[in-house]
């Protein structure tokens, strides 16, 4: 019971500082991105929009090694299999060298004809070529580093990486605000995000070799079969990133493409917004891979299940209120955060049509983590290639007649039916009943949320000011807190009133020592 109680305290803490780091990079893009804004200019925002969007792309070069290096190493840490650990980070990490080889050919033969294409529609000379070439080139070498926050990651080593990458998170910040206010562009953007970038991985490479003494990486330990395993796991892994990347990047892309840098840019906000929201819980599940492959190496499947039915309703507890805010609040939040009250009429029935997919896409994730920890993901990889090519064609067919809404009706439609899927095979995997799924894991957050819902719907809509908002998401989260409070907490009280209050046995009433 003791080591029961120490695993899931120490996986709450993983996901507590995983969430932390996190929260403080979540708040970082949230004041940077009216700042950005005002320095760069709208067109020159919707250019490093649609940028990042394309060279999102060549992240897929990553061909889901990362998430294989997470799955194996938590399992061979486990059973204290320390050579095989060290045959896959040598394997992984020529993958990862020869994959930073592929972007800068690619990427080198493609960049050159797309970004003058760009500056043309942007209506002036610049940096653009230059811009995206560093930022080409930053990819590429961090891309090799990426095995060591993975490695991080399997050692569930949560609070180290997340303690590195706050104090490099400073260090961009301070970055970006000294280029913004000397010299404002895209050149110097890209340099201050590379430099903090290669930084931040070679200070867990670092970390990595110290929690592990005898991590030996060389070519001679790279062998067939452990190969063989590698690419078994992340081609599936791979498959399920080329489509999350073109749900998540399609969209900026075509509305670039089809109406204006202007469109693209509303478009990214309102992205923007919902993936902040969706994210910030996204990033403590990541934690439970880990946990689920070590719990699975022994054999533990009522923990898997635990993770899976307690893990979901811990995050809707969470994400349905902020749900329900981002609908209630979020136009005059746009108004205070971008500064103009144009954005809530360019960039919030965007902002609605994409929340759609925030509650259910955070429980989904936890589904996911249980099938990425089993190594589940064959059939999850190829209906997330279903699901983007669904979103794609929507995005060409809706993107005209209906501007950036379309484009989030067809991201967020199939995403949808994509995560009700996920959640359905995660609890078949695991023998787990539909029904009982949602009562131990939807039931209680959903009536607990029944409250703001109710209060917000009685004070809104609010001024666009910080002071009316604030005081308006306070007014229900403080009624819901309660509420979750007495439904949490009351069943563990009254075991611990039974448990105390219990009669003890008197020596009277014990068995008779027989008498000598």
């Amino acid at each position: 019971m003791s080591e029961s109680r120490s695993a899931k305290r120490s996986l709450l803490i993983g996901a507590a500082t995983n969430w932390a780091a996190f929260v403080a990079t979540l708040a970082v893009g949230f004041f940077l991105a009216p700042y950005m804004v005002k320095s760069l200019g709208v067109a020159r925002y919707g250019v490093w929009c649609v940028v990042e969007s394309v060279l999102a792309y060549f992240t897929l070069f990553d061909m889901g090694i990362a998430a294989c290096l997470v799955r194996f190493v938590a399992k061979y840490h486990a059973t204290e299999s320390r050579h095989e650990l060290n045959k896959l980070v040598s394997a992984c990490l020529a993958l990862f060298v020869l994959a930073g080889a592929g972007v800068l050919l690619v990427g080198g033969a493609v960049v050159p004809f797309v970004a003058p294409g760009l500056e043309r529609k942007l209506g002036e000379s610049g940096d653009v070529l230059s811009f995206t070439l560093l930022v080409l080139a930053n990819l590429a070498v961090t891309l090799p580093l990426s095995a060591f926050p993975a490695i991080l990651d399997g050692l569930q080593r949560f609070g180290v990486k997340s303690l590195v990458r706050l104090v490099c998170l400073a260090l961009r910040v301070g970055g970006i605000v000294w280029a913004m206010e000397t010299r404002p562009g895209l050149l110097p953007l890209a340099v201050v995000l590379t430099v903090t970038n290669v930084l931040e991985h070679a200070l867990m490479a670092l970390c990595c070799f110290r929690f592990l003494p005898g991590l030996r990486v060389s070519i001679r330990l790279i062998d067939r079969a452990t190969v063989k395993d590698v690419r078994g796991y992340s081609l599936d892994a791979f498959l399920a990133m080329v489509a999350g990347r073109i749900t998540v990047q399609t969209g900026a892309i075509v509305t670039g493409g089809f109406l204006t840098f202007a469109a693209a840019a509303h478009y990214a906000i309102a992205l923007r917004l919902v993936d902040m929201a969706k994210n910030l819980l996204r990033s403590a599940t990541t934690t439970l891979t880990p946990a689920v492959s070590q719990r699975e190496a022994s054999g533990d499947m009522t923990g898997v299940r635990r993770v899976l039915l307690d893990g979901t309703r811990a995050v809707l507890y969470l994400v349905l209120p902020i749900h329900l805010g981002l609908l209630f609040f979020g136009a005059p939040f746009l108004v205070r955060w971008m500064g103009e009250e144009q954005y809530a009429e360019w960039c919030f029935p965007a902002t609605a049509v994409l929340s759609a997919t925030l509650t259910i896409g955070v429980a989904q994730s936890v589904a996911s983590r249980i099938l990425y920890g089993m190594g589940k993901l064959k059939l999850f990889a190829r209906l997330a290639l279903v699901e983007a090519g669904v979103n794609l064609a929507l995005s060409l067919a809706l993107v005209k007649p209906f501007g950036i809404v379309g484009v989030a009706v067809a991201v967020a439609v199939p995403n949808v039916l994509f995560c009700l899927f996920v959640i359905g095979y995660a609890c078949r995997t695991l023998d787990v009943g539909v029904w009982h799924y949602l009562r131990e894991s939807w039931t209680k957050p959903l009536v607990a949320v029944s409250v703001p819902a109710l209060v917000w719907w009685g004070v809104t809509p609010v001024e666009a000011k910080w002071l009316s908002i604030a005081i308006g998401v306070a007014t229900g989260l403080a009624p819901f807190a309660a509420v979750v409070a007495a439904i949490e907490l009351a069943p563990r009280r009254q075991a611990l009133w039974a448990r105390f209050s219990r009669p003890r046995p008197t020596p009277e009433s014990g068995p008779r020592v027989a008498e000598a």
